[in-house]
């Protein structure tokens, strides 16, 4: 791995100063942060280049200096990877650290998930093992034959089969799943603070769609489809207290400090 310039490790504690503190910085305290030695002088000439360059902006003569919105984007596309699934704790630790974030999160169990096994019991019942739920069924040897073929298909793609074919039980049981409620549903409040204050509720509708979660792919998002000035990112997730596979979606503005929000629901 490349190591970090001088310029980078300045620019990296700027921001990780600014997402703690939301003030700006200047050089003499961004140097007593630092452990490199870096004098104040050699700091504000960094300064100088890192607000050429569009990273850094002076908000007042007489102030320090914050990250502008590019270098905050740049900075989460490097610090959060969506497409590693987190290990969660539990769901109150989420709900503890969103509203200490103020963010706005929603927790579902992930319904189009992969159908894993089937499992049959004593000629009796048919199980039906996806990550996170069990769909069990009366046992019928023709059925059996037929669901062995669809193993590893995903739940929604299972379940308009199951109607097409006449397994009606089984559709009705996975339109039971994907009906259900999230797990966790925290911080509306934030999130209707935040469309009071950029005047821009348009993303409210889409958020309370039921599993809009499950809609959009791992990753993270900026302007466009969340409101400018804000982020939101989506993540796969093992549930410990719940030993379940979740889909976690977070959102908030962009100098919230998620890196140290999902290093507290790790813990």
């Amino acid at each position: 791995m490349k190591k970090p310039s001088k310029q980078e490790l300045i620019l990296d504690a700027i921001i990780q100063t600014y997402l703690k503190s939301k003030m700006p910085i200047g050089s003499s305290e961004l140097q007593m942060k630092m452990t490199l030695g870096i004098s104040p002088s050699t700091i504000r000439i960094y300064f100088k280049k890192l607000s050429d360059e569009g990273s850094l902006v002076q908000l007042h003569v007489s102030s320090g200096r914050v990250p502008t919105h590019s270098a905050l984007v740049d900075y989460w596309q490097d610090k959060l990877d969506p497409t590693h699934p987190l290990e969660i704790k539990s769901i109150d630790k989420i709900k503890r650290s969103t509203n200490e974030h103020n963010l706005f999160c929603i927790v579902e169990k992930s319904a189009n998930a992969p159908f894993k096994e089937l499992v049959t019991v004593q000629n009796r019942f048919l199980i039906l093992v996806f990550d996170g739920h069990e769909v069990v069924l009366k046992f019928n040897a023709k059925v059996e034959q037929f669901l062995q073929r669809l193993v590893g298909c995903q739940m929604r793609e299972l379940k308009d089969i199951s109607a097409q074919v006449g397994l009606y039980e089984l559709h009705e049981k996975l339109s039971t799943i994907f009906s259900q409620a999230p797990i966790l549903r925290e911080g509306e409040r934030e999130m209707y603070s935040i469309a009071k204050e950029l005047q821009n509720d348009a993303f409210i509708e889409r958020f309370q769609t039921l599993h809009f979660v499950e809609s959009i792919n791992n990753g993270l998002y900026f302007d466009g489809f969340v409101p400018q000035g804000c982020m939101a990112i989506k993540q796969k997730a093992q549930l410990k207290d719940e030993d379940a596979t979740v889909d976690l979606f977070c959102f908030g503005r962009i100098e919230s400090n998620f890196e140290d929000f999902f290093n507290q629901v790790k813990e």
